[in-house]
């Protein structure tokens, strides 16, 4: 090697340059040991939710009594410096994080009782909180995509069955079948919609296409459990992994096959099983994918079984639009999650 190094020399201006991180410090956030932060499509703002977390029959909208131990923080992320800045607590407690966000606010969901569940959106420059679904009905599940369409799930007080409800420039729809209950709903794009289904004890992710008059009749289907499906179930597979609304390919937890699945509809091979034991995924512009297991991160081509490896610990990633940093990866620590940046798009 010495003799070699001695000998190449590098091409006349030519950037040479050296690093012994392929990622770097992008920030760091208190963290409930539970609750995923949400983060903005740009990577520059992120929301937690703090202090006891909820029972589960809360969180997936079986029970709707009102509650004091959540606290909601807005964070600004440096994934330049790395600097630390200080956050902004939401006034009100009892609020619940959403899972989506776009790059111009976020949204969460307040349960009341028999007054219903409403739905604030947050402004990520002002923090101010604005009620956008404020009736007696249990609206949970919020979401949105980068030009501020809505989906929710609703259900009346007296119904224990959700229906989807859409709200876009073009208007405000519910699509139901009648019979389903239709859980945690995102947006894929601007004119496509995902949401988990249960009917008969049968867990399904369905698609549907916004521009259809009725989207139910040429909705497609993933079936996921033949028995079985309960709403906490389906909560714990959609929450757990960041989605991101930019990617047509969906990876969540499968249950049976105990590690991450990627959907992707209309493709010859409609899904593919990432690594042994994965846990968490986000899609790479060149359609590999970042996976994490309990000890490592991995840059996987779905098409093997193993991939490269990025960190040997546990982090979840996330994908971002940004060129300059289009992935963090989010590692616990204790009460707090540790942010690094990394560009894989080099």
């Amino acid at each position: 090697m010495n003799t070699l190094n001695s000998i190449l020399t590098p091409a006349k201006k030519a950037l040479v340059s050296s690093s012994h991180d392929i990622d770097w410090p992008a920030g760091e956030l208190p963290w409930d040991r539970i609750t995923l932060p949400v983060i903005s499509p740009n990577g520059l703002h992120a929301i937690v939710q703090l202090g006891k977390t909820p029972p589960i029959a809360l969180l997936c909208g079986n029970t709707n009594a009102p509650v004091q131990t959540t606290t909601i923080e807005l964070h600004a992320l440096d994934p330049i410096r790395g600097r630390r800045i200080a956050p902004f607590t939401i006034e009100r407690s009892g609020l619940l994080l959403g899972r989506s966000a776009n790059n111009d606010f976020t949204l969460v969901s307040a349960p009341n009782g028999d007054q219903g569940r409403w739905i604030g959106k947050v402004d990520w420059a002002t923090g101010a909180l604005r009620w956008i679904v404020s009736d007696d009905a249990i609206n949970c599940f919020p979401t949105t995509n980068e030009l501020g369409s809505l989906a929710w799930s609703r259900r009346s007080q007296e119904e224990n069955r959700f229906h989807l409800v859409v709200k876009t420039q073009s208007g405000q729809r519910v699509i139901d079948d009648g019979e389903s209950d239709w859980l945690l709903p995102c947006f894929v794009g601007q004119d496509r919609l995902r949401a988990y289904k249960i009917a008969n004890g049968r867990l399904a992710l369905v698609e549907f296409d916004l521009r259809a008059t009725n989207p139910i009749l040429t909705s497609i289907a993933l079936p996921i459990l033949q028995s079985g499906a309960t709403r906490a179930i389906v909560w714990q597979i959609a929450t757990t992994n960041p989605f991101s609304p930019s990617s047509s390919s969906h990876a969540f937890y499968d249950p049976v096959r105990n590690r991450m699945v990627v959907w992707q509809p209309r493709e010859a091979v409609e899904t593919i099983a990432l690594a042994q034991g994965s846990v968490a995924a986000a899609p790479v512009s060149d359609a590999t994918w970042l996976v994490t297991t309990a000890n490592r991160v991995l840059r996987q081509n779905p098409s093997v079984d193993d991939g490269i490896h990025i960190r040997n610990r546990l982090a979840i990633p996330f994908a971002t639009t940004s060129a300059k940093w289009t992935h963090f990866l989010l590692i616990p620590d204790g009460n707090r999650l540790k942010i690094r940046a990394i560009n894989l798009s080099q």
